[in-house]
């Protein structure tokens, strides 16, 4: 079970060179229509969202970005110079991970995953498929007619030869140093596609961060009430962005983390992250960050301490 954190180890800075450049892109951006440079400007970041990749992954210890990918989901995990990448946010979105990948210097993924067939988790990952190597697909499902966005992704993973693979409930996979475990869906999810999500634990020492992709509540107890698989963990990435349905007095009573990340676009119609999920966070001292307002957010560890990457 992993060891819960009082506090993080403080924040980690990238070197003066990543700081330096991120302050010209700043500055660039501030006058940037001023001075008609904004195609420029798109050019040199992408197009449409910035990329504020940190300045450069570790070689050693174990790296967490939810990446800023708005109203969805998109989170690469780093260890010991290997790469996994689970969901890439809406097909609009598709551009701004394969960007971040390449500021990050990930040029292939020994895992990529899509938690499950709605376009805000699903939609970008045909980009990602066209643009790096990928080891192994991950889906709940081989093929789901009902979603377009999936059925994209599908076809881009066929034309690279790619085959989805449906991960047992209870297999393990390694990631470097680091232990990625399939810990459900448990049950029978009907109707609610959202309870047909991936739940991925990665441990790294005793470090522990868990993806519940968009699971309902109920989904997710599934897994400690049925499966008897340890929820616990240091880090939590809030179900369905911070939704009332997916975190709940219960889900932190088992989880127990010291950070959670909220994963949402800024203004976003559901009210992502809910008021009461927040409350609830805030009564019991956990810590949240939200891709909204904080931007892409990169947790560290050694397998002891977390820490935060600031971007300043």
């Amino acid at each position: 079970m992993a060891q819960k954190r009082n506090s993080r180890a403080g924040r980690r800075r990238g070197g003066i060179l990543g700081v330096l450049a991120f302050a010209a892109l700043l500055a660039l951006a501030y006058f940037a229509e001023p001075l008609g440079l904004s195609e420029l400007l798109d050019g040199i970041l992408g197009g449409g969202r910035s990329v504020s990749a940190i300045a450069e992954l570790p070689e050693e210890g174990l790296a967490v970005s939810y990446i800023d990918v708005g109203q969805g989901d998109a989170t690469l995990i780093v260890c010991n110079g290997e790469a996994m990448l689970i969901d890439a946010g809406v097909p609009e979105a598709g551009q701004t991970v394969v960007d971040y990948l390449d500021a990050s210097g990930v040029d292939s993924l020994v895992y990529a995953v899509v938690t499950h067939a709605h376009e805000d988790h699903c939609g970008g990952m045909d980009e990602v498929v066209e643009a790096v190597d990928i080891g192994t697909l991950f889906a709940p499902y081989t093929e789901f007619d009902a979603s377009g966005a999936f059925t994209y992704f599908e076809d881009a993973a066929a034309e690279r030869g790619l085959y989805i693979t449906v991960p047992t409930v209870g297999s393990v996979y390694t990631l470097g140093g680091a232990q990625v475990s399939f810990i459900g869906p448990l049950s029978d999810w009907g109707d609610d596609l959202n309870d047909s999500s991936l739940i991925v634990r990665v441990d790294y020492a005793d470090s522990a961060f868990l993806f519940p992709g968009d699971a309902s509540d109920g989904a997710l107890l599934d897994c400690a009430a049925l499966g008897g698989y340890d929820l616990d963990c240091d880090v939590l990435k809030l179900g369905h962005h911070g939704s009332s349905t997916s975190t709940d007095g219960e889900v932190l009573d088992l989880t127990t983390p010291i950070l959670a990340v909220a994963s949402c676009g800024l203004d976003n119609s559901y009210g992502h992250p809910h008021d009461e999920v927040v409350e609830l966070l805030r009564g019991r001292g956990i810590e949240l960050l939200r891709t909204d307002l904080d931007g892409t957010v990169t947790v560290w560890t050694d397998g002891a301490e977390i820490s935060v990457y600031d971007a300043a």
